[in-house]
């Protein structure tokens, strides 16, 4: 009887541990979402959190159109504005930490059962996207945010929205094809990447930010977190009606183009040729805003690539309008970059990857005589 009490024992101890382990391993957060293989279209109550923070915080760049969503939003957290969260969301908006920064942090963040978690290590890993370096700021913003996913019940919120947000996915999923948008990336740019993940955020502003994210087994997972476009019907619409993959493959494309620029800073800042051709747009460029050379050379390599996934998948009337369009906000020398990729459109067995081509376009854009 002493040894079957003992078996027993055993046997409930190492069922105990197994729980601990998986619950203690447990990453699953609760999304809504549209899965198939590696690409994924989801709300993500992340993201959602932090937009609802920044539309609270009254910060830019918030979408301008009104819709029910965006009210119930107002009328539930209106009572939080002067949580902790939302004031040192304000303070750390001021300083830098805005614009695609947010979205990276949180997406660093591990969501479980109304509990934001921080993964240090896999913030640390792509430097573009960093702003907090001191390690007690990141503890005590986590620990405003989930002060305020407990007080707001922000938990109950999301959830009561679920069928709105399935069907924002839903919507989109039936315009944008993302599994062809992955296969034309990694077909132009010449690599792989692991994942690929379109966030959908009601609250944000009119197009959206990309960037990837190293996981623990070292490979990328890219982003595209956009707002939407329009609204019909009171229907979001997370889509530009006669170019639906533009803004994917723009926002991706920041996921090729970023870590070369990232990569080659030094050498940006010291080719006098680039300094003067953003000087000439300086002003334009100021406003949108690219305020910096480097900047300004991965916006305008990023929206030239754009412009020639445009030109072979949708034709050469809608490749006109984005160069024209390109041009007409301040990006004056994409016609030179667009013919430039060209060449290496027709010579891949030469330049396999975008990456073997990169010094052709800066020695393009370096020849280029400012007037």
């Amino acid at each position: 009887m002493f040894i079957m009490k003992k078996k027993i024992s055993s046997i409930l101890i190492i069922i105990l541990a197994i729980l601990v382990f998986i619950s203690g391993c447990e990453k699953e957060i609760n999304v809504v979402k549209y899965e198939e293989g590696k690409v994924t279209v989801s709300v993500d109550p992340r993201i959602e959190l932090i937009s609802i923070i920044q539309t609270l915080a009254g910060v830019k760049p918030l979408t301008r159109l009104t819709f029910d969503y965006k009210n119930n939003v107002l009328d539930y957290f209106n009572e939080y504005r002067d949580c902790p969260a939302i004031k040192s969301f304000k303070k750390y908006n001021s300083k830098g930490f805005n614009y695609y920064k947010p979205m990276y942090f949180m997406l660093c963040c591990n969501y479980n059962k109304g509990l934001l978690s921080f993964e240090e290590e896999l913030y640390n890993k792509n430097p573009i996207g960093i702003f907090f370096k001191d390690k007690s700021k990141i503890d005590d913003l986590i620990h405003q945010l989930n002060d305020f996913i407990s007080v707001s019940k922000f938990d109950k919120f999301f959830d009561s929205n679920k069928n709105r947000y399935a069907k924002y996915i839903s919507d989109y999923e039936k315009v944008v094809n993302i599994a062809d948008v992955k296969e034309r990336m990694e077909q132009y740019y010449g690599i792989e990447k692991n994942t690929y993940n379109v966030i959908l955020v009601p609250l944000i502003v009119t197009g959206g930010y990309g960037f990837s994210i190293k996981n623990e087994e070292k490979l990328r997972n890219v982003y595209c977190i956009m707002g939407p476009i329009d609204i019909k019907n009171n229907d979001l619409l997370f889509y530009i009606k006669d170019l639906p993959k533009y803004v994917e493959y723009h926002e991706f494309s920041h996921s090729f183009i970023d870590l070369l620029i990232f990569k080659n800073e030094a050498k940006i800042k010291e080719n006098h040729e680039l300094v003067k051709l953003f000087e000439e747009v300086q002003d334009d460029m100021a406003v949108q805003p690219y305020g910096s050379v480097e900047n300004f050379l991965d916006e305008l390599i990023v929206r030239s690539v754009v412009a020639r996934l445009i030109n072979k998948y949708e034709g050469e009337e809608y490749y006109k309008n984005v160069i024209e369009y390109e041009k007409g906000i301040g990006f004056i020398y994409i016609e030179e970059v667009c013919n430039s990729l060209e060449n290496y459109e027709n010579n891949r067995d030469k330049y396999p990857t975008f990456e073997s081509y990169y010094g052709e376009i800066i020695k393009c854009l370096s020849s280029i005589e400012v007037k």
